[in-house]
């Protein structure tokens, strides 16, 4: 559940960015990937649970990993900048899943 709502915020921002930045084209099909992507991430943070580390490293390095995938793409279609930062917003949603979820099971 926390995984699609950080995937609805990420591609709701995606959105608004792209509103400003007429070099950022966003597709339906980027949308529905920004949201899989992050219900993946927290589906690996709910199935990593038992992994002992603490809840931040645990959530950066899954959001950091799954992240990896959608950003080649940003590699090879646009620029490094844009590639980092999707991996960047990865850890970040990585760490508030894993956070959240350690906090409240």
């Amino acid at each position: 559940m926390i995984g699609l709502l950080c995937g609805l915020f990420c591609a709701y921002g995606t959105f608004q960015i792209a509103g400003s930045t007429p070099a950022l084209v966003v597709t339906t099909g980027l949308l529905v990937l920004i949201v899989y992507n992050r219900i993946l991430i927290g589906l690996f943070i709910g199935v990593g649970d038992n992994i002992p580390l603490h809840p931040v490293i645990r959530g950066a390095l899954i959001g950091a990993l799954l992240s990896l995938a959608m950003a080649i793409m940003s590699m090879i279609d646009t620029s490094l900048t844009d590639s980092f930062t999707v991996i960047a917003f990865g850890i970040v949603y990585g760490i508030i899943a894993d956070v959240i979820a350690t906090k409240f099971s």
